[in-house]
């Protein structure tokens, strides 16, 4: 590869020269581009006439230069090279030399072409058996799979693929069904409850599960030490008892109508004692679990998890799921298609489904009524919420945001309220009746998730309408620091929800990790606090819900929340491809993927 940089060089200093036209050079020039010696850059030389990349003319005699003939374009020696870095697990510097070599758009159209090719379902014949792969892109890395930690919907996604649960929510019939406990049972008050596990579930590593590691899990988290924002979840947990190496036996200081809804989420994945200590915080990128995947790579290039044959409820379909870091497309200008289900030796003549449903969730904007600021005026915070145009935002960003929200929820939504669009004369009445005097406003949110888009819209937006808007965009990890957030006057930030939707609304208020709580003030907190209190004493699924939608309704009646949008999750597929379905956070469940030949 080294020999296609020196010629990169060259191509560089002579950019004004085109293929077939001769240009002199000395060797010491030549030396001076390859930053070698006149003695290696003769070596160099002979070694591009060999892989007639150019034409070479020594100059004879006294006073004669040497003349060279480039044969090969930049694009012709980049592009190559680059697809060479990606077959090598090396997408971060495949984008890189795109971007230093400054090819054109042309080519970087025909890479981009060639990327998206290289995506989708693999099948590869070898010995006595076929290899299934599944394999696609991703614009980031997935470091943090410590359940303990998990926040972002990707990472607890893998999370779901890589740990089980003690129980699980099926979202369809709405009940809770057995999975590492293959029963459980609870006195009449609901203070006692007992889990009866199932023999035979091994971590990754080989180890038989046991309930001493579901009681060395659940008090890791409920310890302050631990540092984990779900340790809300176990507050109501007076005592969690192994009773034999199958039963685990959980006491309640009161009853906890959620308790089960805790136990089945995610963040309460069982981890195995020994290797969360030996690995200490390596442990978030180098996880080892009982589920159906075992991670086998986790590095800036690639993110690679393998079958787990021994999964106690039956080995996943697939052989590899593969993910291939590749940055940003925006940063060449480009677009990459990020999940192409398609076996590659299928044209795109060939049948596709498609997969969508609107996400359980929404783009919002939030107001820090802890910090000083226009935004303290609730009639400013309504002024804001009246001048924007959701319909609009939506026509003009694009992509899938789909349906102005009303809600975090739009399936809840009895009366949706959007307000229609404002002229700019209503705007400046708004403005001055909220005592607005041009202060600039800070607007804060993180890197992906068309964020950037958003927030961009939003400041052009509202700086026609008058009301002056400075966007800063931070990575997510920033942004979840209290003293990041204590800067903003409103983020901009999105919250997509699993399968159970009430226990993730409930830990949207409940979590410190979360982005509203940290900027509500001491009366707003202990308020939702109380409410959240009562929801969990509540055993009927209907007041649960109304529960929560009175905490939503008193977010909208002081401003605090303006919703924005709700989006589309989408998913094409080749109809060869069988067991193909789209979760709650819009990702595809790897374990149930097929393909049928």
């Amino acid at each position: 590869m080294q020999i296609a940089y020196h010629y990169l060089r060259l191509r560089q200093h002579f950019a004004h020269v085109g293929e077939g036209v001769r240009q002199e050079v000395t060797l010491s020039e030549l030396a001076a581009i390859f930053y070698c010696t006149v003695r290696n850059a003769k070596l160099v030389v002979k070694q591009l006439v060999e892989l007639q990349w150019l034409e070479w003319f020594p100059g004879r005699g006294r006073g004669n230069v040497s003349q060279v003939v480039f044969l090969r374009t930049k694009e012709q020696i980049v592009l190559p090279l680059a697809q060479a870095y990606v077959q090598h697990g090396d997408m971060e510097k495949a984008m890189q030399l795109l971007l230093e070599w400054s090819v054109s758009a042309r080519a970087r159209e025909r890479f981009l072409d060639w990327l998206s090719g290289q995506f989708g379902f693999l099948t590869e014949e070898g010995g006595d058996r076929t290899r299934d792969t599944l394999r696609m892109s991703f614009y980031r890395t997935i470091p943090a799979l410590d359940p303990a930690y998990v926040g972002r919907a990707t990472e607890s996604h893998m999370v779901k693929q890589i740990f089980d649960t003690l129980i699980r929510y099926d979202e369809e019939k709405g009940i809770f069904l057995p999975h590492i406990a293959h029963h459980w049972e609870a006195n009449d008050d609901g203070t006692e409850w007992t889990f009866y596990l199932r023999k035979g579930v091994l971590f990754h590593h080989g180890r038989e599960l046991t309930a001493d590691d579901v009681v060395w899990t659940l008090e890791r988290i409920g310890n302050p030490r631990t540092g984990s924002p779900y340790e809300w979840m176990l507050q109501d947990v007076a005592q969690i008892v192994a009773i034999r190496d199958t039963i685990v036996k959980i006491s309640l200081s009161r009853p906890n109508q959620l308790l089960l809804s805790y136990l089945a989420s995610d963040r309460l994945s069982i981890v195995p004692r020994e290797v969360v200590e030996e690995k200490g915080e390596r442990f978030a990128r180098e996880p080892v679990g009982t589920g159906p995947f075992t991670l086998v790579e986790n590095s800036d290039q690639m993110f690679i998890l393998e079958a787990f044959p021994a999964y106690f409820l039956g080995r996943a379909h697939l052989d590899r799921v593969e993910i291939w870091i590749v940055p940003e497309p925006t940063s060449i200008e480009g677009e990459v298609h990020l999940v192409q289900l398609m076996p590659d030796r299928y044209e795109r003549k060939d049948k596709w489904q498609e997969l969508q449903r609107l996400e359980k969730g929404c783009k919002y904007m939030a107001f820090n009524v802890r910090r000083d600021g226009p935004q303290q005026n609730p009639a400013f915070r309504e002024a804001i919420h009246r001048l924007l145009d959701r319909e609009k935002m939506i026509r003009e960003v694009g992509g899938k945001r789909y349906q102005p929200a009303s809600g975090f929820i739009q399936e809840w939504q009895t009366e949706p309220h959007i307000p229609g669009p404002v002229r700019p004369d209503e705007a400046r009445e708004l403005l001055a009746a909220a005592g607005y005097l041009g202060e600039t406003v800070m607007l804060y949110t993180y890197k992906g998730a068309g964020n950037e888009q958003d927030a961009e819209w939003l400041e052009r937006h509202l700086q026609a309408m008058g009301v002056c808007v400075k966007t800063v965009v931070v990575p997510i990890v920033e942004l979840q620091k209290e003293e990041t957030l204590l800067q903003a006057d409103v983020i901009l930030v999105g919250e997509v929800f699993d399968d159970q939707l009430l226990m993730g609304l409930v830990e949207m208020y409940k979590s410190d990790r979360g982005f509203m709580r940290l900027i509500w003030d001491e009366p707003m907190r202990e308020t939702i606090d109380q409410e959240m209190d009562k929801l969990m004493r509540e055993s009927e699924p209907l007041r649960q819900r109304e529960a929560l939608m009175q905490v939503e309704e008193r977010l909208k009646e002081r401003f605090v929340v303006l919703f924005l949008y709700h989006s589309l999750q989408q998913s094409s597929h080749h109809s060869a491809l069988a067991g193909v379905s789209l979760n709650a956070w819009g990702f595809v469940d790897y374990k149930d993927i097929w393909f049928k030949p």
